[in-house]
């Protein structure tokens, strides 16, 4: 619709019909020529010939009905040329040469394309044209006035019609661009509000599949080590694989349960309905943790620094998550199927220490730190600010730290 870079709120033209937007245009030439028509019947009364004094006219109309026709497409440069025009006509009438119509033509003229650089542009633009129009046409009424004008009276009521015209285009343009400004809030806001759906749930399938990992590592690591061990003590030892299989039959039945409560919340989310789920654990339940490693074989032995105090709900089962892991790699891992757990209550952070001795094999450091497990781990204890460190030595020794910082929220140390 015009020239440049700026994106200008859509004059109301645009939201017609493509066949309906001639009309406001041919309005405006039939306002604008019906002065020039009733003016050209006193033709003979002026200085020229009634055939100079109709052409003169008609060639006046016809820069201003040019103007109207392209001040959508030009909006600047036809109303200079209205205003220009306006100056002509001015000049002509006050040496006699045209009547008083095309002088009023022409004021219409500068009114409608003023209004129209205002609608399209804004302020500063319709605010200089309308500038320079008033100073351009008001210098010719005042040094060459028309026959029978008040120069002053002519001048203020030029004034008052440009700034009322100018004024209204711009309040147009201003109003069109606070509704386009509304829409666009609207809809960025619709947009940022599907991002964040989609960002929580991409964090919530991370979190399941955290969960899931959590949960079903430990006992799948379970029955592959006690399958492993039935296997071979089925002839000779049947007693200890008759342990190892029931070992790996509550190993089973412990995913199976796992696997069915996860599926019975996706389910529940997909259908709508609520399920009240069992609390998760937390370092409340590290005793049973401990008791369910030590039935698969781990032998573990607790130390407890300083004085345990309650952790908020968020830092408890981070706590408890990534305790679960550390055992669970010891026992996937461990050597000699022994760990130390270490719990180290400072005055800022929680340390949990798991220690173990790995299998005396050259890609240890690459086989403890593989996989997915320590990735979910580290991801854990950012959420809560927290870090892991892993590290070996001295000697076939592995020891993974995670370090969970307090919350203002905790209780403090317990009395």
């Amino acid at each position: 619709m015009r020239s440049g870079s700026r994106a200008f709120p859509v004059p109301f033209e645009s939201h017609l019909p493509v066949r309906l937007r001639w009309i406001p245009s041919a309005l405006a030439i039939i306002v604008v020529c019906i002065p020039v028509v009733v003016a050209s019947r006193s033709a003979n009364t002026l200085a020229g010939s009634t055939t100079e004094v109709l052409a003169t006219s008609a060639v006046v109309a016809i820069v201003l009905v040019a103007a109207l026709v392209l001040r959508a497409r030009y909006p600047r440069s036809t109303a200079a040329v209205a205003i220009a025009a306006a100056c002509a006509a001015v000049l002509l009438s006050s040496l006699a040469l045209i009547g008083p119509g095309p002088v009023v033509a022409s004021t219409l003229t500068v009114m409608i394309t003023l209004f129209g650089v205002g609608s399209r542009q804004g302020r500063m633009p319709a605010l200089i044209l309308a500038g320079s129009g008033i100073v351009a046409i008001g210098a010719v009424v005042l040094l060459a006035p028309p026959p029978e004008s008040r120069g002053i009276e002519s001048l203020v009521l030029l004034v008052a019609l440009v700034g009322l015209a100018a004024s209204g285009g711009v309040a147009q343009y201003n109003g069109r661009a606070f509704i386009q400004s509304i829409t666009e809030r609207a809809r960025r806001a619709e947009e940022t509000r599907e991002s964040e759906a989609e960002r929580r749930v991409a964090e919530e399938r991370l979190a399941i599949a955290r969960d899931l990992h959590d949960v079903m590592a430990h006992q799948i690591a379970v029955i592959n080590l006690h399958a492993a061990s039935a296997s071979q003590a089925l002839r000779t030892r049947p007693d200890d694989a008759e342990r190892s299989l029931t070992t790996v039959r509550e190993a089973a039945r412990t995913v199976l349960g796992e696997i069915g409560s996860l599926l019975t919340v996706l389910r529940s989310a997909d259908s709508g309905h609520s399920v009240t789920l069992a609390p998760t654990p937390g370092l409340s339940h590290l005793t049973q943790l401990i008791d369910e490693f030590s039935k698969a074989g781990l032998s573990i032995e607790q130390r407890t620094v300083g004085t345990p105090f309650e952790l908020d709900s968020l830092r408890d089962i981070v706590a408890h998550r990534v305790l679960q892991e550390g055992l669970t790699n010891a026992h996937k891992h461990g050597g000699d199927g022994t760990a130390l757990v270490q719990l180290d209550y400072g005055s800022d952070s929680l340390g949990i220490t798991v220690t173990n001795v790995t299998k005396p094999r050259r890609d240890d450091r690459i086989v403890v730190e593989s996989g997915h497990g320590l990735v979910g781990v580290r991801e854990r204890a950012s959420s809560v600010g927290g870090s892991l460190e892993t590290s070996f030595g001295p000697g076939p020794v592995h020891r993974f730290v995670v370090t969970i910082p307090f919350d203002s929220s905790d209780s403090g140390p317990q009395s």
